[in-house]
């Protein structure tokens, strides 16, 4: 049984956008590849932070920063901890790498 020209054509269109959906892998919209001007495109966007979440991150960073040095003006605690406990915490070191490398090259 011979297929029809369409017929044929339907399944090398199909096999197309299976092959690019393949090297595109989470580019797809819809359930159908998309093109590769379009994959580049939205990477651009991305990478010019078009469709980026810097700024809200920025701005909370700012706002608990300014909140930090608030409490620690005003010395205000939070179920006893103060900013002075804070600040040890970021300042302590639980893997002395020092230490580490000196045991390591050291012989026996």
């Amino acid at each position: 049984m011979a297929r029809t020209f369409e017929e044929a054509a339907e399944e090398r269109k199909s096999y197309v956008e299976q092959v690019r959906a393949s090297f595109y892998g989470n580019a797809m919209e819809g359930g159908r590849a998309i093109g590769a001007r379009q994959y580049v495109e939205q990477q651009e966007d991305v990478l010019e932070g078009k469709n980026s979440s810097f700024g809200i991150r920025l701005l909370l960073a700012i706002l608990l920063f300014a909140g930090f040095v608030y409490c620690d003006q005003e010395n205000i605690t939070f179920q006893g901890y103060g900013a002075k406990d804070i600040v040890q915490q970021i300042e302590w070191n639980p893997l002395p790498i020092d230490d580490v490398v000196e045991l390591v090259t050291s012989e026996p």
